[in-house]
């Protein structure tokens, strides 16, 4: 779906990613369109934008985009969605049990050939999904779950809030039914569940409304019908569109395809004993793929990643997610991920992990799609940088007066934080400094002795420490963490190039 506006969406990543002046010629680089094409489509945006976003352009600087104080990457792609013909009739033919060419025209306020155009292009992005779109009326036809999957992806992707449609009669009774039923059965739900159980309720409501129905086959049915998801799910039936129902079997499938979200939903309630049981059991098993992949990413990150607490509690229950797709063909990844992919599946380690989930579960087969991975890759990066925020200098500070040492060491604390851990020496004790091997950086004001430290490092400060000079200290301690860890510093953030400085 990103297709309908990666132009748009991709000028405004890189401006506001830039976040100052950039050329066309940068611009055409980093997108891959030609100088005219941006010109144009710059002209397009400023049509668009609201009123408190400024694009700017200037002969000589290039363009910049200048953003409101609350304005987010997230809210302008929205804004652009939002005016965007091929959502409007996307979301027409979605909702609808077919459509003519007509009323899309007169609601979309376009030319039937566009129209047609926009027919075409809808067809090619439900073919990717097994999914296929009627001749006129047009609607989509295809396995019910793979539908509502599609119309999940789509909602999630607008920031559709089911609460404030003029259909939604059950304000905040479902939730509040909802959390009765997960707390009688000690269930804790993830981040977000309610939000995203709202949103499949909404949709199976619609579908159900329309005479359509999902279906499992009855061994799955029998599987699930005492466990703790399906009895949560049968106790809130009633806000389910019960009225369109015609058997009680098919209200069985129904509870059935909301008890697998309510499943995929589910947090351990216990953290502590939930992390006992995946190194005693899961990550005890050497050979079982999943503490494979664990030893093989911890081999990338240069550091036992089963040793993160939060790292291994969430990858655990990625897994889980994945899995519980496979086998029961839903989907509960938050797609609104989506709109960030084509910016971070081009960093090498996006295609490391993807690449090592193909090789380590050729054989269970586990499927990662695109965002799968790109979950991953954020929980790795989370663990990294946990890692680097905890990082500590043991440096040294050598000046000449009190006065000097107690500001500049205050300077540092204020830049830095913990990120160094500072002894202050007298610059008489400077032939002492590397012959005890405690120190990893030495930053001194006393420029004679910089020659006695042999091979420590060495970074010289004024009194008055300038910019350039934290800056130096800054990119010193991002590299001998990046050293320590034996990591390339294009796989982490801020997933920098060579040829820039570290900022």
């Amino acid at each position: 779906m990103n297709r309908f506006y990666k132009r748009y969406s991709d000028l405004i990543f890189h401006l506001l990613s830039e976040n100052k002046w950039i050329s066309l010629a940068q611009l055409a680089e980093r997108t891959g369109f030609s100088k005219s094409t941006i010109w144009r489509d710059l002209e397009f945006l400023d049509t668009i934008l609201p009123e408190d976003w400024k694009l700017e352009r200037h002969e000589a600087f290039g363009v910049r985009l200048r953003k409101p104080e609350s304005g987010t990457l997230e809210s302008i792609l929205r804004e652009i969605r939002d005016k965007n013909t091929y959502f409007h009739t996307l979301k027409l033919i979605l909702l609808s049990d077919g459509i003519d060419i007509s009323l899309i025209s007169n609601e979309v306020h376009i030319s039937r050939s566009t129209a047609y155009r926009h027919i075409e292009k809808l067809q090619e992005v439900l073919q990717e999904s097994q999914l296929t779109l009627t001749s006129s009326p047009f609607k989509v036809v295809g396995d019910e779950r793979d539908i509502r999957r599609f119309i999940m992806q789509y909602l999630d992707l607008m920031s559709f809030k089911p609460e404030a449609e003029k259909d939604w009669p059950y304000s905040g009774d479902f939730q509040s039914a909802l959390l009765v039923q997960t707390s009688s059965y000690s269930m804790t739900l993830r981040t977000g569940a309610v939000q995203r159980l709202k949103m499949i309720l909404y949709i199976s409501n619609l579908r159900m409304s329309m005479g359509y129905f999902v279906s499992f086959p009855k061994t799955l049915v029998d599987a699930y019908k005492e466990s703790k998801f399906f009895l949560s799910a049968k106790e809130i039936v009633h806000f389910m569109a019960k009225a369109n129902i015609p058997s009680r079997e098919t209200q069985l499938q129904e509870i059935l395809f909301f008890a697998i979200y309510l499943m995929s939903e589910e947090r351990p309630t216990n953290r502590s004993e939930h992390l006992r049981y995946l190194r005693r059991r899961r990550i005890g098993e050497r050979e079982h793929p999943f503490s494979v992949y664990l030893e093989d990413l911890s081999n990338i990150a240069g550091f036992n990643l089963t040793d993160d607490d939060i790292f291994l509690f969430h990858i655990y229950q990625t897994f889980k997610r994945i899995y519980l797709e496979k086998e029961l063909n839903t989907e509960t990844l938050h797609s609104s991920m989506m709109q960030y992919l084509p910016y971070y599946e081009t960093n090498p380690l996006f295609k490391t992990i993807e690449d090592l989930g193909v090789k380590t579960f050729s054989k269970v087969p586990l499927i990662f799609k695109k965002l799968d991975v790109l979950e991953i890759f954020t929980l790795l990066q989370a663990a990294i940088l946990r890692k680097r925020n905890r990082h500590v200098i043991q440096a040294a500070l050598v000046c000449r007066t009190y006065y000097e040492k107690d500001y500049i060491r205050e300077v540092l604390n204020y830049h830095f934080g913990k990120q160094l851990s500072i002894s202050t020496l007298d610059s008489s004790s400077i032939d002492l400094i590397s012959e005890y091997e405690e120190f990893d950086l030495v930053i001194s004001t006393d420029f004679d002795h910089s020659s006695k430290l042999k091979d420590l490092p060495a970074i010289n400060v004024s009194a008055f420490p300038t910019g350039s000079e934290l800056m130096e200290i800054k990119q010193f301690i991002h590299d001998h963490f990046l050293k320590q860890m034996d990591l390339d510093k294009e796989m982490i953030y801020p997933f920098e190039k060579q040829d820039e400085p570290y900022s």
